[in-house]
C-alpha cells in the first residue's frame, strides 16, 4: 500500500468515526424508557397508575422535581405548574392531587420555552399537565 492510499484509508476511518459519533443524540439526557426526556406519556405512567403524579415524576423524571428558582427584582420564581392550559398557584405538591391514571401527558418546559408560551412568570420553567378528561 502506498502512502497516498494509507492517508486515504486513515481519513476515511476518521470521517466514519466523526459521522457515527454525531448520531448519538447530542448528549441530551434520555428518558429511562427511551422516550423523550421532556415528555411523560400515559403509556409510560401506566404501571404506576394508582400513584400520585408527583411521585411518578420523582421516579420517572427526577430532574423535573429538582428545586429550581430564579430571583429577579420582582421576587423568587419557582418551577410553575400548568394543568389543562391554566397556571396553578402553589408548589409541586399540587401534583399530589392527580393520579397517573388521570393524566394523558406531562411535559417539562425549560425557562425559555415556558416564558415564550406562558409569560415571564414562568422564568424557572414549567411542568405542563394534560388530563384525560
Amino acid at each position: 500500500m502506498c502512502l497516498r492510499e494509507w492517508y486515504r484509508a486513515v481519513l476515511t476511518v476518521f470521517a466514519v468515526a466523526a459521522v457515527l459519533s454525531g448520531c448519538g443524540g447530542g448528549g441530551a439526557a434520555r428518558a429511562p424508557s427511551g422516550g423523550s426526556s421532556d415528555v411523560l406519556t400515559a403509556a409510560e405512567m401506566e404501571p404506576m397508575a394508582g400513584r400520585d403524579l408527583l411521585t411518578v415524576i420523582q421516579r420517572l423524571r427526577p430532574r423535573w422535581a429538582q428545586a429550581r428558582q430564579v430571583t429577579t427584582s420582582e421576587g423568587v420564581h419557582f418551577v410553575s405548574i400548568v394543568v389543562n392550559g391554566l397556571r396553578q398557584e402553589g408548589s409541586l405538591e399540587l401534583l399530589r392531587g392527580y393520579t397517573a391514571a388521570d393524566v394523558l401527558e406531562v411535559k417539562f418546559l425549560n425557562s425559555r420555552d415556558a416564558t415564550t408560551t406562558y409569560g415571564l412568570q414562568m422564568m424557572s420553567g414549567a411542568i405542563v399537565v394534560t388530563l384525560k378528561h
